[in-house]
């Protein structure tokens, strides 16, 4: 919003923007996030920052390598609008409409009178959400309320209404698992292991979407269909259970 402000009509200017503004910002709290690990695991700062930098040049080597595979192989898929379960340009096309619409045409969509004006608005409705609460808190200190994060609540609301977000739902599974029952009933498990394991999860998540792209998806070229079972809903038509749309199946 600020770059398409600062230079209207220019959605490039306005890419270069987000490359440069928001991706940085962005990039330094993955940094941060992965140095609170370390303090968690108790270890030194160099030691986590080394590892960030060594993770940070070996991924970028391997994510150069696999986006040239995947833009070669998968050209056809990406470039159109729906995707496949597998594959979507959602991200990249994304970036491309944003620089058109803040870049291009902001003072027309966006300002006063426009018609999503009030995507400006909501900045200011977010920076009162968090006042009922403080004040709540103030007069009925004993009713938690300010454990309510108004910024996580209203930037996971967000997230919703964009591409698949089944995912969501295991999120607050792992969540109620670890920061509820284990840390109240086994909280010497907890401290010793649970940060640990997420960042192993993380890890061996990554390392299994990196093998399966090339090996499985068809990254490096020939996908290998993935066998039917109860838990893709094969023989139904819906893969993975992902909602129908009626209006577009002819029911």
């Amino acid at each position: 919003m600020i770059g398409g402000y600062l230079h209207p009509g220019f959605p490039k200017a306005n890419m270069f923007f987000v490359v440069f503004g928001y991706n940085s910002v962005w990039q330094g709290q993955l940094l941060l996030s992965n140095l609170k690990f370390g303090q968690y695991t108790h270890l030194s700062p160099r030691a986590t920052f080394t590892a960030q930098i060594g993770g940070t040049i070996v991924g970028s080597i391997f994510s150069y390598i696999l986006m040239s595979s995947i833009t070669t192989n998968q050209r056809d898929i990406l470039l159109s609008i729906e995707g496949s379960n597998i594959w979507s340009g959602q991200a990249v096309q994304n970036y491309n409409s944003q620089a058109i619409a803040w870049g291009g045409l902001a003072k027309h969509l966006f300002s006063a009178g426009g018609i999503y004006q009030w995507v400006c608005y909501a900045f200011l409705i977010g920076f009162t959400l968090p006042v009922p609460f403080w004040i709540a808190h103030k007069y009925f200190p004993k009713m938690k309320w300010d454990y309510w994060n108004t910024a996580i609540i209203a930037n996971f609301i967000g997230l919703l209404y964009v591409g698949i977000n089944s995912v969501t739902m295991p999120w607050f599974y792992v969540g109620v698992i670890s920061q509820f029952y284990t840390r109240k009933y086994r909280p010497n498990w907890f401290i010793k292991y649970n940060y640990i394991l997420s960042a192993a999860m993380d890890g061996g998540t990554q390392v299994l979407v990196f093998i399966l792209s090339f090996a499985v998806f068809g990254g490096a070229g020939n996908a290998v269909t993935f066998p039917p079972y109860w838990g893709n809903n094969f023989n139904q038509g819906n893969l993975d259970y992902c909602m129908l749309n009626p209006y577009t199946n002819g029911s």
